[in-house]
């Protein structure tokens, strides 16, 4: 189970460029000028399934970056992944979602990071039971092969392309089933829960009903980062647009709310919304420095 508790944490995504130890010096500069304490990154390219190989050193270098400036990392899964992908309709395409995902595990490890992001799953025109048994076969088979450090974070999504993966009883139900459910988490997506319909942030008790209905389903203790996106797009649109925090539909008071909610203590906050001038995120990160300490929270980072 992962700790409810712990130093305020923020940082963003960053482009790594092709080198795990250009991402890490970024990942200390922003340290040193906002107080970042965590990042996500990209294992290989996010537009394809293609092995990464020969990473090794670079891999072992941004480490020991990383881990001397007390720096917590996350890796995110290509876009193309997908593990709802049916090992009956297509074993070879199968294997190659498959080998992808270990292959960003096995990276994962190499950098230290403490998990990889993979997106829910996508359906086109097949039926949703379904798409839930492939889902678990290709985790089930991940984690048969995976015997590292790295979790599997399951993201919630915002609703497109087959609908799944747009409720926490999904994102539960779906680790619980697994043989191995100690190697998966959960990545949070704040964008995502709003469009979906996951999150009212318009009404009064809408974090809190999330907030309670997490508990409930014991979906909290087992989330290790949270994508902290605004959204462009209305409540229930199901539309994937970010904005940056306190520029979008959601409510800012809603969102000071869920980030400062004792359940979100300790995890790792990373934007995922458009960058601006040299620092990335100051004015955004600012924003969450000051949420939290009127809520008096720890807000010290290190």
């Amino acid at each position: 189970m992962l700790s409810k508790k712990g130093p305020l944490r923020y940082g963003c995504h960053i482009r790594s460029h092709g080198s795990f130890t250009q991402m890490g010096n970024t990942a200390i500069r922003l340290a040193e000028l906002e107080g970042c304490s965590c990042f996500q990154f990209f294992a290989k390219n996010p537009r394809s399934l293609q092995l990464k190989i020969g990473y090794e050193h670079d891999a072992h270098e941004c480490r020991l970056l990383l881990d001397g400036a007390s720096i917590q990392t996350i890796i995110h899964s290509a876009y193309v992944l997908n593990i709802a992908t049916s090992m009956q309709a297509d074993d070879t395409l199968f294997k190659a979602h498959a080998m992808s995902l270990l292959n960003d595990l096995v990276i994962a490890d190499a950098c230290g990071a403490v998990g990889v992001v993979v997106h829910f799953g996508v359906i086109k025109h097949r039926d949703k039971l379904q798409g839930y048994r492939d889902i678990i076969t290709m985790l089930n088979v991940v984690t048969d092969s995976w015997h590292g450090n790295a979790l599997i974070l399951l993201e919630n999504q915002a609703g497109l392309h087959g609908g799944l993966g747009v409720t926490l009883e999904e994102c539960v139900h779906i680790r619980n089933l697994c043989r191995k459910p100690d190697q998966i988490g959960f990545c949070l997506d704040t964008c995502h829960a709003y469009v979906s319909g996951m999150w009212n942030a318009n009404l009064p008790d809408g974090t809190a009903r999330l907030l309670e209905h997490g508990r409930h389903m014991d979906y909290w203790p087992y989330v290790a980062a949270v994508h902290v996106n605004d959204a462009q797009a209305a409540y229930g649109s199901k539309r994937d647009r970010h904005a940056p925090i306190g520029q979008g539909k959601i409510s800012p008071t809603a969102m000071e709310q869920l980030l400062t909610s004792t359940e979100l203590q300790g995890k790792m906050f990373i934007l995922e919304t458009p960058e601006s001038g040299e620092r990335l995120h100051s004015e955004e990160w600012e924003l969450i420095r000051t949420w939290y300490a009127l809520n008096d929270h720890t807000s010290h980072h290190y």
